[in-house]
């Protein structure tokens, strides 16, 4: 194994990557990786490098990450002429909140032996020079077992953030780079000035509003992906010692939170044609639900009737906490349906089809009205939150729901 730690030692990852590509001798006629960022910064410095690897035969294929603006139009570019079609460049990327393309891995694969590179640097200048980054190389020798169930190892995880199948991959092309850049999904380094300049584009607050309004409103290019383990995003605001029980209509007055199933019509978008509208952002709640217990709802009394809809009625700009976030949520209620909204596109990009919508309301101190997270399948607290939806909203319905209570246990 040979560690690569930079920008203080005397080789750095891109040093290594630049020899390895220049290596004439054949040993490697694969060259694959995996990164979350790439900028004309880097690409540069392999530019050459990679022109003279397909030109004497040898396959590349790329999967790349575009979240947080960390990949620029250049690079993507310039990586598609660089290989002329003589390989393949991938973007991965999933529509959900807090969800990453995230991994650093380069890969060298010859007849009898393999090379991997795992690390932290991405394919940026930084990354492979001036960055304090580290890295591992392992030498892989083909005829050992146990070096063969990493090599499958490492090309299942390529091949699945290649899969198209999965809703988060898409082949790169002009053509489609060219709409990754009409949706505003990547954009132009004189646009983002430079890395740095990125981080304070990010941490602007009316820039992080124009963005999330930005996109909300393009045309979605990629999907979500399914059966992802993800771990329950609960704020850890309880006071000790207490537990949560199931709340039953008839023993209870008030109530402090409300659980629900998520079906297709609370997380996906409807129509994807083109020319055709994609469905308002909407989780749906029976109107059973919310009358069981309208007070937690501050229904009737905090809803507006819309003066252009008679019997329309709305409770705008209501505060909730997601993971580290507050949104703003608008409810609402129609004359001619029969269901309560919540419309926010922060709480449909949260979740997945079966997961868990838990809402809680909390002090008015808080600065927001009610905690709100989203119960991945599969986690800790799903079967325990499932537990507690006791209702169904009709016969064989597939949407459970119920209310709970906190209550302090007893020494």
């Amino acid at each position: 194994m040979k560690l690569i730690i930079q920008p203080f030692s005397e080789q750095a990852l891109g040093h290594f990557l630049k020899e390895l590509l220049q290596d004439e001798s054949s040993v490697y006629v694969t060259f694959q990786a995996a990164v979350a960022f790439a900028k004309i910064s880097g690409v540069q410095h392999i530019r050459e490098e990679l022109r003279q690897f397909v030109e004497r035969g040898g396959f590349v294929r790329l999967v790349i990450g575009i979240d947080q603006y960390g990949t620029s139009l250049e690079a993507l570019s310039t990586l598609l002429e660089t290989i002329q079609g003589e390989g393949e460049i991938w973007i991965n990327h999933d529509e959900a909140q807090y969800v990453s393309f995230h991994p650093k891995i380069y890969f060298f694969e010859g007849l009898d032996m393999g090379l991997l590179i795992l690390g932290s640097g991405n394919l940026t200048q930084g990354g492979l020079y001036s960055n304090d980054e580290a890295s591992a190389a392992y030498q892989l020798d083909f005829s050992n077992e146990a070096d063969l169930g990493i090599l499958s190892q490492i090309k299942a995880a390529l091949d699945g953030w290649c899969d198209p199948q999965s809703g988060t991959a898409h082949l790169l092309s002009f053509e489609f780079l060219d709409e990754l850049a009409g949706g505003g999904y990547v954009k132009s380094e004189s646009e983002l000035k430079s890395e740095i300049a990125v981080e304070a584009y990010q941490e602007n607050e009316n820039v992080e509003e124009d963005e999330s309004r930005e996109k909300e409103l393009r045309k979605r290019l990629f999907g979500h992906r399914i059966g992802r383990k993800r771990p329950s995003r609960r704020v850890a605001r309880r006071r000790e010692k207490i537990i949560v029980q199931a709340a039953e209509e008839d023993e209870v007055v008030s109530v402090d939170g409300f659980v629900m199933t998520l079906m297709q019509t609370d997380v996906g978008v409807g129509q994807l044609t083109p020319g055709t509208s994609r469905r308002s952002p909407e989780i749906f709640i029976p109107l059973i639900a919310r009358n069981a217990f309208p007070d937690f709802w501050k229904w009737p009394d905090q809803f507006v009737e819309d003066p252009e809809r008679a019997g329309k009625f709305d409770r705008s700009g209501v505060f909730m906490r997601l993971g580290g976030e507050i949104i703003s949520v608008n409810m609402m209620i129609w004359p001619v349906k029969r269901d309560f909204r919540l419309r926010s596109e922060a709480l449909r990009s949260a979740g997945q089809i079966g997961d868990i919508l838990r809402v809680e309301r909390v002090e008015a101190s808080e600065g927001y009205e009610y905690y709100v997270e989203i119960v991945p399948q599969g986690t800790s607290d799903y079967e325990y939150c499932l537990s507690l939806c006791v209702h169904v909203t009709r016969a064989n319905s597939k949407r459970v729901w119920g209310y709970y209570r906190v209550a302090e246990t007893e020494d």
